[in-house]
């Protein structure tokens, strides 16, 4: 039952954060100098990468270990993990997490 509703999460985190976010920076980044977006911090999550986040983080330490995440995806191996742990922390923070989500949400069918 958990695994149908961190795919659902990770369907909704999808559908809820990439166009609205592509739109979002594509105005930002027209408006401001090249420096000026470089600066700025990462936005924060959206609440579905922020509620699939907690159901993932076992321990609720604030990260997602390897052993938290293969509890969800089997299949996931230590170097798919280390693909999307940018800060090579050992850890997925929230946005590496967005960014997993985001990565293993189902193709969107083409018309």
């Amino acid at each position: 039952m958990n695994r149908i509703l961190i795919a659902a999460a990770l369907v909704a985190v999808t559908a809820f954060s990439a166009a609205p976010a592509l739109a979002a920076a594509a105005a930002t980044t027209a408006a401001k100098p090249a420096a000026a977006v470089a600066a700025k911090p990462a936005a924060a999550a959206p609440a579905t990468v922020t509620l699939s986040f907690k159901l993932v983080d076992a321990n609720k330490d604030g990260k997602i270990s390897y052993a938290e995440l293969k509890k969800y995806f089997p299949k996931l191996t230590k170097a798919e993990f280390a693909k999307y742990d940018t800060d090579k922390s050992g850890f997925l923070n929230k946005a590496e997490f967005a960014a997993f989500a985001k990565a293993m949400a189902p193709a969107k069918p083409t018309k």
